[in-house]
């Protein structure tokens, strides 16, 4: 294993570290982060794998799917992959298999979840599926995307699922999780080949293409170009997550046999470049928490836990404090939707 140390700016981010292990996948594709075992699953198309790699850089055996996986999503307790035209279900306690649907796809690439059923992208097919995993049930919720579907995230924030695509000048979809209603972010990135999408601690989009070999940020309103990070020792980046726990982009080089995790320096409140700034009373916090300095109108608030998904939402009145009692413990984004900022807050 070697480790490879670079520091990038990127924007207002800092990327302060960059770590690759290597010689020990096969073609990685996508990676997850399993915030209950604080590490990070990894598919490998080449050995037919699910591994596991802990903190320390140590890499292990998960499963062996017996066919390519590429795209990876945790729910609950279970890791979905897309195999072939299928998705499966694996126990993140023991690796067994525990959900396996065939979805009439070709060639199932990325995979989200709000929280309630699961999305993946028919690359080949152009379509994009919903699962009810509870009914083991897909229906097709986008019949043609228009183009080579890859990366999907959902969106807690817009309540949309975003959908990076591949080819030449690669473009930016949003869908309705419901409806399947499709709106164009970016027509053209001017960056081609897009494999990944995943949102960081700015809600801020960072998107992983192979023409250049680049991490390109993207705001939330898609009205800016994008950004390059800088991120240097690309290869074919394929599915990216963010690490909310450890503030990690987390880059697997698909062509290089190894993984990236690039740090962020995430404030420990609020967006920084953001005209009003907060934080949380007290932070860590059994229940109530109030806000310094307090809001002088209502205002509308979101409570995200570390996958992103939706916990809480509601208005916050003038002066009033947030209720937090009935979550369990952990790390939650408050996110004050109006004011496009973000707070962190411990629930112990």
């Amino acid at each position: 294993m070697s480790t490879i140390v670079r520091h990038i700016v990127l924007g207002l981010s800092l990327f302060t570290f960059i770590h690759g292990v290597h010689a020990q996948y096969s073609g990685p594709e996508s990676v997850e982060y399993d915030p209950d075992g604080d590490q990070y699953f990894v598919s490998n198309t080449g050995s037919n794998l699910i591994r596991v790699q802990d903190q320390a850089g140590a890499v292990t055996t998960f499963v062996n799917v017996g066919a390519s996986p590429y795209g990876l999503e945790l729910m609950g307790d279970t890791l979905f992959a897309c195999v072939g035209g299928s998705i499966r279900g694996y126990a993140t306690a023991d690796g067994v298999q525990v959900f396996n649907l065939a979805l009439g796809a070709t060639f199932l690439n990325g995979i989200t979840t709000d929280g309630t059923y699961l999305y993946a992208t028919d690359f080949s097919g152009g379509r994009i599926y919903k699962v009810d995993v509870a009914q083991n049930t897909s229906t097709v919720l986008v019949a043609s995307t228009g183009g080579s579907p890859n990366g999907i995230v959902w969106d807690p924030t817009g309540e949309r699922l975003v959908v990076v695509f591949w080819g030449s000048g690669a473009a930016i979809k949003s869908y309705d999780r419901d409806s399947g209603a499709a709106t164009t972010l970016v027509a053209n990135t001017g960056i081609g080949n897009i494999d990944g999408i995943t949102i960081d601690c700015f809600g801020n989009f960072l998107v992983a293409s192979w023409s250049p070999a680049r991490i390109t940020r993207f705001e939330p309103t898609f009205t800016s170009t994008g950004v390059n990070t800088g991120i240097s020792g690309l290869s074919n980046p394929a599915d990216i997550d963010f690490d909310p726990v450890n503030n990690v982009v987390c880059i697997p080089n698909s062509s290089a046999n190894n993984v990236l995790l690039a740090e962020v320096s995430c404030s420990s409140g609020v967006i920084e470049h953001r005209p009003y700034a907060t934080t949380t009373i007290p932070n860590p916090t059994t229940g109530l928490v109030g806000f310094n300095p307090p809001f002088d109108r209502t205002e509308p608030f979101m409570v995200l836990d570390v996958r992103g998904l939706l916990q809480a939402s509601g208005s916050l009145r003038v002066n009033a404090m947030l209720d937090l009692g009935d979550l369990p413990a952990g790390i939650y984004t408050i996110l004050f939707t109006r004011l496009a900022q973000q707070v962190r807050v411990v629930k112990e």
